[in-house]
């Protein structure tokens, strides 16, 4: 995850805000009586993080400088590893929702442009496009609860909050760790015993 939060921090145009990192070990939900739904595991512990950037100048000028940091694939690919033209989740349909304001030719909404790849998720603030959408201050840290092990930070110790770096750049970003995909899912795990 920090080696990714470096490679995106090194594209020109974007400047690292803060992440917030979320490591935790429970013992899973095995369902209820009624469902017959053991999991194989004892514990299993998870890891998710945001990291939030500033944006500097316009989005589509740096879009492309994110593609070219081969962060991770961005949505589905051709068998040359072009974007599949429309595919959302990619770069090119992340600027063509830009370029064309959110909408398709016949007027139609097109859906969200954020960029997709195994585990990962980029947004963006889009205040002035059909379908708004503004990054949202992180959560407070979750409450322990029934978790074994528990770990939650941001980094750095003191951020800037996320209403500041949108009043210093105009647009604030995340990437988005965690998923069913994600290397971070169930990173570690004690096997049931037969």
């Amino acid at each position: 995850m920090r080696a990714l939060i470096e490679r995106l921090s090194a594209v020109e145009g974007l400047e690292h805000v803060l992440t917030r990192f979320v490591d935790t070990c429970a013992r899973p939900y095995n369902g209820s009586i009624f469902e017959n739904n053991k999991s194989p595991y004892t514990l299993e512990c998870d890891m998710r993080a945001v990291a939030y950037f500033g944006v500097q100048g316009d989005i589509t000028d740096v879009l492309p400088r994110i593609r070219a940091a081969d962060v991770a694939a961005w949505g589905p690919h051709d068998a040359e590893g072009h974007d599949l033209p429309h595919a959302a989740g990619t770069v090119t349909y992340a600027l063509d929702y830009h370029y064309d304001r959110g909408r398709y030719s016949d007027g139609t909404l097109m859906p969200a442009p954020t960029l997709e790849g195994p585990g990962l998720q980029i947004d963006w603030d889009r205040p002035d496009l059909p379908l708004p959408n503004r990054i949202e201050e992180p959560a407070p840290c979750p409450a322990v609860g029934s978790t074994i092990y528990h770990c939650c930070s941001t980094a750095p110790e003191s951020p800037m909050s996320v209403a500041a770096a949108r009043a210093r750049y105009g647009t604030v970003l995340t990437l988005s760790f965690g998923g069913w995909v994600s290397s971070g899912y169930n990173y570690f795990t004690v096997p049931r015993r037969k």
